[in-house]
């Protein structure tokens, strides 16, 4: 086993992983802010509420709103990786570094969970519309399943933009918590430290 090599290899993909979490803090300072206007633009017209009951439009923002959800589980996947890769051993007397580090990492988990649970929410509406129109061929005459599908599209018109408000509040969130810690989270003493406990 060549140690030397493995080290050299693991020093460059820590870097790598270093520099991707960077570019992923700026990618997601840049997100919050397409998400703003997204939400301004999109839902908001004129001060009046855009149409939530007409299908081909709330089509057009299923996509846009599956890829910001998309791309945010893809940021902090590496911001993730990042962030326990940072953790020192218990026994460098670090402890309320790890404490800190930790308590980050429970919230981005918890964050990206429930981004997962939203993704699910597009297979739920698809199927439940899906029925419903199923229902509506065979009873065309029966109001009520009208109104479900008008119902249907209207609250999940509504479950887009509070998912779109609660991802800009993940991101603002874990951006907070990064650059409050930041001196903690990057002690250059530490890095090299960390990388000898490998090998």
């Amino acid at each position: 086993m060549d140690i030397e090599k493995h080290k050299h290899i693991f020093v460059e993909l820590h870097e790598h992983i270093k520099q991707k979490a960077d570019k992923s803090l700026s990618d997601l300072v840049e997100y919050a802010h397409k998400i703003e206007c997204f939400l301004q633009t999109t839902f908001v017209s004129n001060n009046e509420a855009v149409n939530d009951r007409n299908p081909k439009q709330l089509n057009s923002l299923i996509q846009p709103v599956q890829n910001y959800l998309h791309d945010f589980i893809e940021i902090v996947e590496h911001l993730t990786l990042w962030l326990e890769l940072q953790i020192p051993s218990y026994s460098d007397n670090e402890d309320f570094r790890i404490v800190v580090q930790n308590e980050i990492l429970d919230d981005i988990a918890s964050m990206k969970a429930q981004c997962i649970i939203y993704m699910g929410r597009f297979v739920e509406y698809r199927e439940q519309r899906a029925q419903a129109n199923k229902e509506l061929f065979k009873q065309p005459t029966f109001d009520d399943n009208y109104h479900l599908i008008s119902n249907l599209d209207h609250q999940f018109h509504r479950n887009l933009k509070l998912m779109l408000m609660e991802l800009k509040s993940y991101i603002l969130r874990i951006c907070n918590l990064l650059t409050k810690n930041k001196d903690l989270l990057e002690r250059q003493s530490f890095h090299r430290q960390h990388i000898n406990n490998y090998f």
